[in-house]
């Protein structure tokens, strides 16, 4: 069997178990009543796709995708294995359709048929580029830098404050209240 349709299996599989147990719990749910929806979104997810291209490309709700994929939490891990060899596989094709072209237009090249200019190869090298991209993903590489920032309270200032002010009075150091 195919990754591809083994992977398409995997998330049949995936959306029937949870529209078995959305059925059981009289939960309204797009596993029920859009399968084939699901199944896009999910597959999409696995080879790599982003929200924002799934919302952009595809014309999905972005709050649909987040319920999909919470929905199917449990199950992502193996949809991303497969995901992953597809798009590590589209990636390969790419890369060897990149040298085919580059080697044809050395060929051309050599004997003066054709005049090169940067734009030859810039649109394979994009797609070389996106696929590498979503290969990195589907695998759960790293493939964006996130900012987070810690959230202090009052309480935890003001505590800290009394802290500071405790050790440098331990030290014999003169404490100047600021408050005051």
């Amino acid at each position: 069997m195919s990754v591809e349709k083994e992977l398409e299996e995997e998330i049949k599989l995936a959306i029937t178990q949870v529209a078995e147990g959305k059925e059981l719990a009289k939960v309204r749910s797009l596993s029920r009543h859009a399968p084939e929806k699901v199944a896009k979104i999910l597959y999409l997810h696995a080879i790599g796709v982003s929200q924002t291209a799934m919302v952009r490309k595809y014309g999905f709700d972005r709050g649909t995708i987040i319920n999909t994929l919470v929905d199917y939490a449990d199950y992502k891990s193996a949809f991303r294995e497969l995901g992953g060899q597809l798009s590590a596989k589209s990636y390969v094709n790419l890369e060897s359709l990149e040298e085919d072209l580059i080697e044809s237009v050395r060929e051309k090249i050599h004997t003066g048929e054709y005049e090169p200019t940067p734009r030859d190869i810039k649109e394979i090298s994009i797609a070389k580029a996106n696929a590498a991209r979503q290969a990195l993903t589907a695998r759960g590489e790293a493939s964006s830098i996130t900012e987070s920032r810690n959230v202090v309270t009052q309480e935890d200032y003001e505590e800290t404050i009394k802290k500071a002010k405790e050790r440098l009075k331990t030290i014999n150091a003169e404490v100047i209240d600021v408050e005051d």
